[in-house]
């Protein structure tokens, strides 16, 4: 796989998968949640990773999401399976069918979904017993680092830790407890 991605660079291009997309650690064959639809890269990095033997989930709030994540799935020629989680609506998803969650919120809004507790709690029943959830925020939010802390932890995510600062993006990663 190294080999191939140096091959396909044209000098000293950045490599295939940006950032956002390699610190989620997804791999083929695994069956991931995005709850939030606003970074086209990450979204269609994600997809193609897992590749058709895993499963590409995305989660929206609005038909703008829909409809982004729609598209993406077109372009980089993956199966995502769209379902609107905006309020009122039940939760489509099983208990530990995921085995990795990751939150877009590169655009800021995570907050503003509501109510954001009860995406993450629910978030974590679709986990898999030691399933990781990852969060992709940008570093200038308006909510600090410890406030995404601190929602996972409430939300029941242990160990919870920030994973990296860099290239104007924060990571911050929980557990689901075994």
């Amino acid at each position: 796989m190294f080999l191939l991605r140096m091959l396909m660079r044209k000098g000293g291009a950045a490599s295939m998968d940006p950032l956002q997309v390699s610190m989620t650690g997804v791999r083929m064959g695994e069956r991931f949640l995005q709850i939030g639809c606003a970074d086209r890269a990450l979204l269609g990095g994600l997809a193609a990773t897992v590749g058709l033997s895993g499963t590409a989930a995305v989660a929206v709030v609005d038909s703008r999401q829909a409809a982004l994540a729609k598209a993406i799935g077109q372009k980089v020629g993956a199966l995502i399976e769209v379902s609107d989680i905006d309020e009122g609506r039940s939760w489509p998803y099983d208990q530990a069918a995921f085995d990795m969650v990751v939150v877009d919120d590169t655009d800021d809004s995570f907050f503003g979904f509501e109510p954001t507790g009860d995406i993450l709690l629910k978030a974590l029943g679709s986990l898999r017993p030691g399933g990781r959830i990852e969060i992709v925020t940008p570093m200038k939010s308006v909510h600090g680092p410890f406030d995404f802390v601190q929602l996972l932890s409430t939300a029941g995510f242990k160990p919870v830790r920030i994973l990296a600062e860099r290239s104007g993006l924060r990571f911050v990663e929980g557990l689901r407890p075994a």
